[in-house]
């Protein structure tokens, strides 16, 4: 399997886009540490691919858009 460090790469680029689309949102809003969580799932289930982890992250934010955590 890759290197971990794939996970927190993933994560950042995601985080930093859904910023930039978002630019009201606290950095250290909750959905971070859902990002987080989500992209380390992917990652042991073998996908070892930064920016499609990435991708996936931020199809996941996106789907979490209209919940309560707003």
């Amino acid at each position: 399997m890759a290197d971990p460090d794939i996970v927190e790469t993933a994560c950042t680029r995601a985080w930093s886009v859904y910023l930039l689309i978002n630019r009201g949102l606290d950095e250290n809003d909750a959905r971070r540490a859902l990002l987080k969580r989500f992209i380390q799932k992917r990652w042991e289930a073998g996908n070892s691919e930064a920016e499609l982890l990435a991708v996936e992250g931020l199809k996941y934010l996106k789907s979490l858009e209209g919940s309560t955590m707003d």
